[in-house]
């Protein structure tokens, strides 16, 4: 009867609503931070700590360096491995001489690793997601870098998922991923159907900040990308689409084409179309795209009518400069104040047609109305300025 009895309470328990929040790197020495944001790695270290069982971490590389804020995190992995918890870390092959300056100490703590050559058994491109999944019930996912510059050096933006559903999708990815790096296939795991997934047919409500959400996951490349879900770029395209009165966004790089691959227009028409019909555009581009023929396609946009662009250029540290920092290195659009789209994809062919990304498509002005905030301050802070199309510009020093 007590048997009985249990279980019966057990089924009639609610189950526990989803949480999300979203997490901003802030680079340090500059007045960016919206108030409605949290930082990275207080998250990640939270997160980490509280795992019990499994621990899978998808990146595309690590960058640590001695006394910065990424170490602390790194040795929270290795605390979790000591401690019997199942950790597997997944990282690209491309980045492979700044990774593997950290797989060793981690291997030796039990973390199992592998890389990825994404190149060679995915899609041609790179794994460029930025995810990690806890116990199967939250997961993570964003801009940032397992990199110390990423959390202390970089403008970032992604979100925390306490959501058991969430988890389960990112994990079915991480399996897939898992199983190429092992020359597998992945197909069977890729196709396996999954009737509670966050998908944009049957998205999952969610508390952020106190008021209500939806949201769905969206992924890339096409090929590569689990049964029912949408690419990144369909679910970009979509949002576009609906859009009635405004479309705000910021990412790093903006191409038509990339390293000599074939003109592709998508994104840059789905704009052009949006802006067509009277929706107000306006987008923030870091500096990083500009220079030589990389800035064409920047300045081609900029002189549609109702799109509005400006660069941003971050201001060096006073300890002096930083190799492959101080850059706007987030990604995202917002559509109406409305609707939301966070990505781990820069904006060009290759990431959304060859290579591994993940998305949250966020609905509801809860989640939308964040977005505009991060917006605002850039669009209106010190470090942007209009695009010149008749300026030559240079290319800015990253290494």
């Amino acid at each position: 009867m007590k048997k009985i009895f249990l279980a019966v309470l057990f089924l009639a328990a609610p189950l526990r609503a989803a949480e999300l929040q979203l997490v901003e790197s802030v680079p340090d020495e500059t007045v960016y931070g919206s108030s409605l944001t949290v930082r990275p790695q207080a998250v990640w270290l939270e997160m980490i700590k509280a795992a019990a069982k499994t621990l899978d971490i998808e990146e595309f590389y690590i960058a640590d360096q001695a006394g910065e804020v990424l170490e602390p995190v790194i040795e929270a992995v290795k605390a979790a491995a000591r401690r019997g918890v199942k950790v597997r870390l997944l990282v690209d092959s491309v980045m492979m001489k700044e990774t593997g300056k950290s797989l060793p100490p981690l291997r030796e703590a039990g973390v199992a690793a592998r890389v990825l050559d994404f190149k060679k058994h995915g899609a041609g491109g790179i794994q460029h997601s930025k995810y990690f999944v806890v116990d199967g019930r939250e997961a993570y996912i964003g801009s940032q870098n397992f990199d110390w510059r990423s959390l202390k050096h970089i403008h970032e933006l992604g979100l925390r998922l306490k959501s058991q559903r969430a988890a389960a999708d990112l994990g079915r990815v991480f399996e897939a991923d898992w199983a190429l790096a092992d020359g597998k296939s992945a197909k069977k795991i890729l196709a396996k159907k999954n009737k509670n997934a966050v998908t944009a047919e049957t998205p999952e409500t969610a508390l952020l900040n106190g008021s209500t959400v939806t949201y769905s996951l969206a992924f890339s490349p096409a090929g590569f990308v689990p049964n029912g879900f949408d690419t990144e770029i369909d679910a970009m395209k979509r949002l576009i689409k609906a859009a009635k009165i405004s479309l705000r966004g910021q990412v790093m790089t903006y191409a038509l084409a990339e390293h000599g691959s074939a003109r592709w227009a998508e994104l840059d028409e789905a704009l052009r179309i949006a802006a067509a019909r009277g929706v107000k555009v306006e987008l923030v581009f870091a500096d990083w795209s500009m220079g030589g023929k990389a800035d064409r396609d920047i300045k081609a946009l900029s002189k549609t009518d109702n799109i509005a662009i400006k660069i941003s250029s971050l201001p060096q540290h006073s300890s002096g400069f930083i190799p492959f920092s101080r850059v706007e290195h987030l990604k995202y659009l917002v559509a109406d104040g409305e609707t939301g789209f966070v990505t781990t994809s820069n904006w060009g062919p290759g990431y959304f047609l060859t290579t591994r990304g993940a998305a949250v498509v966020l609905n509801g002005a809860a989640g939308a109305g964040i977005l505009e905030d991060i917006f605002d301050r850039a669009w209106n802070g010190p470090y942007v300025q209009p695009v010149d199309p008749l300026k030559d510009y240079q290319p800015v020093k990253k290494g």
